[in-house]
């Protein structure tokens, strides 16, 4: 017998314009492990993966942002504008 393979999932969410301080956010929570995200001006974002149990993990770049997270629970995967301007911004996060 052979054991169960797990597959990947992937979501992409945003890509829209976001004001200042705004952000996406992906549809729901998964065993995300990974988040990308990506502004349209180069602006300053933030990449976060997080539950209300305790988890989050948060990564800055400009332009562009990622963020890992081992921990095995389902989390929300989001991207924030830090920019100063809005920006469209958008997001993927991956199991």
């Amino acid at each position: 017998m052979m054991a169960a393979v797990a597959l990947a999932f992937s979501e992409q969410y945003g890509f829209y314009e976001i004001g200042n301080n705004g952000y996406v956010q992906s549809a729901g929570a998964h065993t995300f492990t990974l988040n990308f995200g990506a502004g349209s001006n180069g602006g300053r974002l933030a990449c976060q993966l997080f539950n209300s149990k305790g988890a989050n993990e948060v990564a800055h770049g400009n332009g562009s942002c990622g963020v890992s997270y081992g921990g095995g629970q389902f989390v929300w995967a989001r991207v924030y504008n830090e920019s100063g301007v809005s920006e469209t911004v958008g997001g993927e996060a991956e199991t």
